[in-house]
């Protein structure tokens, strides 16, 4: 899906809208409050937003003075702003993505691996010339089999990484610490 970055919903930016739909689609239910805060809007000014919402089939209501982003509201929160690209351009990002997949398999220092990259999507319609993106799903695991010895390797790296600066925001970032490894240039520059 494709978002007009100029457009207006509910009398508010489209982008802010979409940002805020990102932000609470991970709650279960949230109130009036919480839309002003994710949207930037001054306290006691989220009604008509919350109305438009509701209007466009974006949010439901879950409960007394709560709502819900509904699966229109997850689809918008998930769109593009991006203008869309020729379908050449398409396939050389997608090809410099696979180069790149074969080089962190092949790089010992990444502990992980992508053992299968699935295209799907508007790439797969030759028909469209215009693609808004390139949908992929990447499945990750680590290159060492053993459970003990794959999260000690990861342990170690954590370690690495926390004496360098980084800040873990929790035990379960620290934890998947190699299947959130930035690419090779990340680690070529750092070094």
């Amino acid at each position: 899906m494709r978002i007009d970055p100029n457009g207006v919903i509910g009398g508010c930016p489209a982008l802010v809208v979409r940002k805020a739909l990102r932000h609470l689609r991970v709650w279960d239910q949230w109130g009036v409050a919480e839309l002003e805060a994710a949207a930037a809007l001054p306290p006691g000014t989220g009604g008509d937003l919350v109305k438009a919402l509701k209007t466009e089939g974006l949010i439901e209501a879950s409960a007394r003075g709560a709502w819900s982003v509904t699966q229109a509201g997850r689809r918008l929160s998930a769109a593009s702003a991006a203008k869309p690209v020729t379908r050449a351009t398409a396939e050389k990002a997608l090809a410099e993505f696979l180069d790149r997949v074969e080089q962190v398999n092949r790089d010992s220092y990444f502990l992980g691996k992508a053992i299968r990259v699935v295209l799907f999507g508007s790439m797969l319609k030759p028909e469209v010339m215009r693609l808004s993106d390139v949908d992929l799903a990447v499945e990750l695991v680590t290159k060492e089999a053993d459970f003990d010895r794959a999260r000690e390797q990861n342990f170690r790296r954590a370690e690495e990484l926390a004496e360098k600066g980084r800040q873990f925001r929790n035990v379960l970032d620290r934890e998947l610490c190699w299947y959130f490894e930035r690419g090779i240039s990340s680690r070529r520059e750092a070094e």
